[in-house]
């Protein structure tokens, strides 16, 4: 599949089968997120891989968004170190865009909730309790992640015309 057709069809999954993909498959996702672009190859990012359904619960309930995770078989947090990058958000988001895409072409679907929040770190803060993180690094996202058990249609996005507003 060509790669704009794997962007074409990714969609946002939040519902999840029973059967649980290998952790090969979701390590694969994990690999793809490292060969993303990052200010000066800084590679701010470090990935933690949940499998425990207690602590996928208790990540389920970090916000009102997250909590589709609770029937993911895995939730990938992603994290930043900041000191790493003056980009490190920036980073993060072409890391988790590559994973992303990375499992859609694998047949997974996925769902990135986020933990970030520029204003307030009380979501990191929780998911640093439940998992034990380092306040070395910031935490950007839980992932969740399996086969889809749904089919959204397909995304409506603006026309090349709307969304170029100017070529000089």
């Amino acid at each position: 599949m060509d790669i704009i057709d794997i962007i074409k069809a990714r969609r946002s999954i939040r519902k999840y089968k029973k059967e649980v993909p290998s952790e090969e498959l979701i390590k694969r996702c994990i690999e793809a997120g490292l060969y993303a672009p990052s200010a000066r190859n800084s590679q701010p990012w470090s990935f933690i891989l949940v499998k425990d359904k207690d602590k996928i619960k208790q990540l389920s309930k970090v916000q009102t968004f997250t909590k589709f995770l609770e029937g993911a078989p895995y939730v990938i947090v992603a994290l930043a170190d900041e000191k790493k990058s003056n980009h490190w958000l920036e980073d993060m988001g072409c890391a988790i865009m590559a994973l992303l895409l990375e499992a859609h072409s694998l047949g997974l679907g996925a769902c990135w909730g986020a933990i970030y929040h520029p204003e307030n770190k009380d979501r990191e803060n929780y998911v640093r309790k439940v998992l034990d993180v380092s306040e070395e690094l910031r935490i950007i996202a839980c992932i969740g992640i399996g086969y889809p058990d749904e089919t959204p249609s397909p995304k409506k996005v603006k026309s090349l015309d709307e969304a170029i507003i100017k070529i000089v």
